[in-house]
């Protein structure tokens, strides 16, 4: 059995908006905290321009209540459907990517959100209420910034 088998957590949402809509709306990283307010704080881009291949990025967000900092990079992109995230040491121990994608049903777009997790056997068996509430506590915060992202868009009609 191996120790750290991964574990991919994914939340999918059904909006009635293009993927370009979509894309613009993640790509502003002044929209971060407004796309989640309860939980976002701070957002930036520390080097390269957002959304490249390579560009590195900081941001502040609430996990638990309490303030969590994440240094990472775009290590992959395909324009106006998928990104991927990934982290610096040590949330890399825990969390190596986090995936976005769309895909297009009928007139609509599904988004997409699938986090990455180093769960193996041993932690399974060392942390399980650990590994409950950080599922259950991924679950919600994912869960919301998906409603969130339904709401603010298919309400915004530019």
């Amino acid at each position: 059995m191996p120790l750290c088998k991964r574990l991919e957590l994914s939340h999918s949402i059904e909006i009635k908006a293009t993927h370009e809509k979509i894309w613009k709306f993640l790509r502003n990283q002044d929209n971060y905290t407004i796309w989640h307010p309860q939980d976002h704080i701070r957002m930036m881009w520390t080097e390269g321009k957002p959304f490249e291949v390579g560009s590195k990025f900081y941001s502040e967000q609430l996990i638990f209540g309490k303030v969590q900092k994440y240094n990472g990079k775009i290590t992959e992109i395909i324009t106006n459907r998928k990104v991927v995230f990934t982290f610096k040491f040590p949330m890399s121990l825990i969390s190596p990517k986090i995936v976005w994608y769309t895909e297009t049903k009928g007139e609509n777009t599904v988004f997409t959100a699938i986090s990455y997790f180093r769960a193996g056997h041993l932690y399974k068996k060392l942390f399980k209420k650990g590994m409950k509430n950080l599922i259950t506590e991924h679950n919600r915060h994912v869960g919301e910034e998906g409603e969130n992202l339904k709401k603010i868009l298919e309400n915004n009609k530019k």
